[in-house]
């Protein structure tokens, strides 16, 4: 499948990802701050800002934003949300293209740096900081770790009936490779040395409506036709309904800390 057409399929389901997908705990933006050490009017640029999930909990700090996004659609929708904050400027661009005389404090972003080639990202992420400045990328790993039992098992037979070509997700060994392979990538170019690595667990509760709409955000999700994907969503909705009516859907997060 191709990478473009993944990067731009949020596009089609932006109020779906504000409403479904987790946010970040104040966990981790405490953990960034510590580890930056800004401070007021600090520089800042967000790429991949999606609809302002890890945005809304930056902007508790008094800095001055750039935020990246790729469609139209999700750049009209971050300049509606946070137009009237003076602080904030909305930038349609990919991060490979992005060209700016600006130097930042502070780059971050969050499930979605894995889209950028890291050959590319992360020695131009390098360029872009100043002296001193620091790198945070964090993912959610939820939707690429494989859970069993319970209501999970019958969740996962509707994915292997949906979607036969796609992993159920990582188990604790492949989490681990995962999280090699993104401290390789942060050293891609031999710019950045080796990040600190932090790691925070908690549980959402997801009701059957709330839990097809996450899965409705999934890139794997949209390469299905829209006859099938409704048949998909409807019978992980009806699986959910009769099987207790909730998802106890276990939510973990990787941060990467670097600095320059």
């Amino acid at each position: 499948m191709n990478t473009e057409f993944l990067k731009n399929t949020f596009s089609k389901v932006i109020k779906d990802y504000d409403t479904a997908r987790p946010g970040y705990p104040k966990e981790l933006y405490d953990k960034v701050m510590s580890f930056s050490g800004i401070g007021k009017d600090a520089a800042v640029l967000e790429v991949g800002a999606g609809t302002g999930q890890a945005t809304d909990l930056f902007l508790q700090g008094d800095f001055r934003f750039d935020l990246l996004e790729v469609s139209e659609e999700q750049v009209l929708f971050l300049k509606q949300k946070y137009g009237n904050n003076p602080k904030v400027t909305v930038v349609k661009d990919y991060f490979e293209q992005y060209e700016t005389e600006k130097k930042y404090d502070l780059i971050y972003s969050a499930t979605a740096f894995h889209w950028v080639d890291s050959w590319v990202g992360y020695p131009k992420a390098w360029e872009m900081l100043n002296t001193g400045g620091t790198l945070a990328v964090f993912w959610h790993m939820s939707s690429v770790t494989y859970y069993e039992g319970g209501i999970f098992d019958g969740l996962n037979a509707l994915k292997k009936k949906f979607l036969p070509g796609e992993s159920l997700g990582f188990d604790a060994e492949g989490i681990l490779k995962v999280k090699e392979r993104r401290v390789a990538q942060i050293q891609s170019g031999g710019c950045f040395g080796a990040p600190e690595i932090y790691e925070y667990r908690w549980t959402d509760t997801y009701d059957a409506e709330r839990y097809v709409t996450l899965l409705n955000t999934y890139s794997g999700t949209q390469t299905l036709s829209e006859e099938k994907r409704q048949r998909y969503l409807e019978e992980v909705r009806k699986y959910i309904v009769v099987n207790g009516g909730r998802v106890e859907l276990p939510q973990h997060v990787m941060l990467y800390l670097v600095r320059k």
